[in-house]
């Protein structure tokens, strides 16, 4: 076939056959890839969600003049937390880190109950309480 010359459907050189399937396994290969990256990054993702919890854990100091709490261990696993508050007269239990939330009760006594939630963000926690008085009052922390 010399240039110029118009080919009929049902002709096809091995030229042109070397080009078509070059041009159909790139073509197949950026689709294959473009299925793939969005599950590829959502593989690669996982460990960054499943990594476990914040990390409670250190000294917190309260806004408005609250007990201050120092949290002592946490499984980062199972977000089962401990700590004491700077009065030995209150109690912390109950405490647990689920992603970057807690929740932990104050005592004092039989009769006295506060119950804390809040986010942690780093060496900061925003949050608020409610007692038996029925008091409710957000504060800040700080590590």
């Amino acid at each position: 076939m010399s240039r110029g010359e118009v080919l009929r459907k049902d002709e096809a050189t091995p030229r042109r056959s070397n080009k078509f399937r070059s041009r159909r396994f790139l073509l197949t290969l950026i689709a294959t890839l473009a299925a793939a990256l969005p599950s590829s990054i959502l593989l690669a993702s996982q460990p960054a969600f499943g990594a476990g919890n914040a990390n409670l854990v250190g000294s917190w100091k309260i806004s408005g003049g609250y007990l201050g709490i120092t949290v002592k261990s946490e499984n980062r696993t199972t977000g089962a937390c401990a700590g004491v508050t700077a009065s030995s007269q209150y109690h912390m239990i109950g405490c647990h880190v689920t992603g970057n939330k807690y929740v932990f009760i104050i005592t004092l006594g039989k009769s006295y109950r506060s119950r804390n939630v809040g986010t942690i963000s780093g060496n900061k926690i925003i949050g608020s309480f409610t007692d038996t008085n029925g008091t409710v009052v957000q504060y800040t922390g700080v590590r």
